[in-house]
């Protein structure tokens, strides 16, 4: 053979050889993108090949960005531990595990792959003025569980009984993650493991994996930072807590006692036990000391500054909760109330029963439900009266939605069945048509009797008239600090000829949407207790009449209207 075609050859195979090569590196059916590694009962990660702004964008494995989960089964139930004062923690924790900034677009019900809650250790006392701004938060996100004090009941046990009655709420789950607000996880990183990992060098059953007890649990003060368990975890762990040895006296925390003793004492054990020191850690207080590849939970992080810098640092990614809401063929609609207990607490009773009131008829009709109190709390340095917080919290929300619906606090909805959809028909065919009913803005209602509107309860369009109409109201200085305030506002302005077409005026109106409770009958939609006392113990009677005509429509019912003053 000729020297020539030898070397012609010897090209072809090269060239062949090479491009092979190329096929094998870069191909996803030969080299997975993902694998994982245990040595010693480190559970290792490669890093993401994404940016770390891609990264913290991600949803979490196993969640679909188009299609929301309406099975009532997550893979993840991820309850956070936390105290009534713990604002800020859980405040941070919401933007960065899932993206929560405020609740002016609020998840109305959580159709992710993780279903999450903040649980709030029981307490005895706490300061009026923490009181207060808890109430609010918990109106405002309903993303807070309260535990009550339950003599010789440890807060874990209470924590495994809520998980397994969830069930009987239609909430199931695959593993129970359980971290406190000092904690940082990585979701994303964790459902990557459970989903595909093999620890201490074997690859988990599936009876494994639901019967996972997984977290650090050999360090004192530290073994309730990060807890994963299997579903099927739960039940043993608390049916043996009152028949197990203890251990080690100075553990007294529920799960590690389980841990210890299962692990002492593995004739009994019907748990699969991980104890993992490496990749669920105590912070070492510099960020640069935490493994970026190895770690998925960070405990003991006290400083909010390292709290953020340690985000960072490993690259969270956010999780998805809830979808957005997001349906071309029906109107974006808002229920917005005051979230706000003034400083003489008056309302504290009602207030959080009065928000479930207006989140329950938003959940039902398909509306979001938007509670505001950093608007009336912020008065104080405007020099004005409280209420009007009310302009400033409606001027935040209005450019979410196509419609918003105000509800003052001491307003009850009586009737569910009333939509504001209804409502818009029927104004619709009272002005002459569509075509007139889209030149109106403000509708408002003047009760009976009353010498100006009530402002209590009015709806809003989403438009440039009204949101001029806000501004031009909030420069009534003169009623800053009396007169009526807001309400002399809006019935000034609302009666200049440039700015009456684009009201709609229900006059002498006590059934549409403002009743005052000596005037209800059967059927009404909103009761409000316009009072000159407090109106917290009336409030409260009204809504359980409420769930009662609910059940029974057909019962007989009369609203107190007497106040304590």
């Amino acid at each position: 053979m000729p020297v020539y075609h030898f070397r012609k050859i010897n090209i072809y195979v090269a060239a062949f050889l090479i491009a092979f090569l190329i096929f094998l590196l870069t191909s996803p059916y030969v080299v997975q993108d993902f694998n994982i590694n245990v040595q010693d009962g480190d559970i290792i990660v490669p890093p993401s090949k994404v940016s770390p702004d891609e990264q913290k964008n991600k949803l979490a494995v196993g969640s679909d960005d188009e299609v929301p989960n309406t099975s009532g089964h997550y893979n993840l139930l991820f309850a956070i531990t936390s105290t009534v004062g713990a604002m800020r923690q859980r405040k941070f924790l919401r933007e960065a595990l899932f993206g929560i900034k405020n609740n002016l677009e609020p998840c109305m019900l959580q159709d992710g792959n993780v279903y999450y809650k903040f649980l709030i250790e029981p307490y005895k006392t706490v300061e009026k003025g923490t009181l207060r701004d808890f109430t609010a938060e918990f109106v405002e996100y309903d993303d807070i569980k309260e535990f009550p004090n339950i003599s010789g009941q440890k807060f874990q046990e209470s924590i495994l009984q809520w998980a397994q009655d969830l069930g009987k709420k239609g909430i199931t789950y695959n593993y129970l993650v359980i971290i406190n607000d000092k904690t940082l996880i990585n979701l994303e990183k964790l459902q990557q493991v459970l989903e595909e990992s093999s620890i201490r060098e074997n690859r988990l059953t599936q009876t494994q994996k639901r019967t996972l007890v997984w977290g650090s649990f050999m360090a004192i003060n530290a073994d309730d930072m990060a807890i994963i368990l299997g579903r099927d975890a739960v039940a043993p762990i608390l049916d043996s807590k009152d028949s197990i040895k203890v251990v080690d006296s100075n553990f007294t925390n529920t799960i590690t006692r389980a841990f210890q003793y299962y692990q002492k004492y593995p004739d009994d054990n019907q748990l699969y036990l991980v104890n993992d020191d490496a990749g669920i850690i105590e912070f070492p207080n510099a960020v640069e000391n935490v493994s970026i590849e190895k770690t998925i939970a960070v405990g003991h992080i006290f400083l909010e500054e390292d709290m953020r810098d340690l985000y960072e640092h490993l690259s969270i990614p956010k999780t998805l909760i809830c979808h957005p809401r997001n349906d071309p063929n029906k109107l974006n609609i808002a229920v917005v109330t005051s979230s706000f207990v003034y400083d003489n607490l008056c309302m504290l009773p009602a207030a959080r029963i009065t928000g479930e009131n207006k989140r329950g008829y938003a959940q039902k009709n398909g509306y979001s439900f938007v509670g505001r109190s950093a608007e009336f709390a912020q008065q104080t340095y405007k020099r004005r009266k409280t209420v009007w917080g009310k302009f400033d919290a409606i001027e935040k929300v209005l450019p979410h939605y196509d419609w918003i619906f105000w509800l003052d606090m001491d307003t009850v909805i009586m009737n569910y069945s009333v939509t504001v959809e209804n409502l818009i028909d029927q104004f619709i065919e009272r002005v002459g048509g569509r075509e007139q009913f889209e030149k109106k803005h403000l509708i408002v209602a003047r009760p009976v009797h009353d010498k100006m509107i009530n402002a209590g309860v009015f709806m809003m369009r989403n438009s440039e008239w009204s949101r001029d109409f806000l501004r031009l109201t909030q420069q009534r200085r003169d009623l800053y600090l009396g007169h009526m305030y807001e309400q002399r506002a809006m019935w000034d302005l609302m009666q200049k000829p440039e700015w009456k077409p684009g009201t709609l005026f229900l006059d002498q109106d006590d059934r549409t949407f403002n009743t005052f409770p000596a005037r209800y009958i059967k059927g009404d939609f909103v009761v409000h207790y316009a009072p000159d006392g407090c109106p917290a113990k009336p409030i409260i009677d009204a809504i359980g009449k409420m769930k009662s005509l609910e059940k029974d429509p057909e019962i007989d019912i009369s609203l107190d209207h007497l106040m304590d003053h």
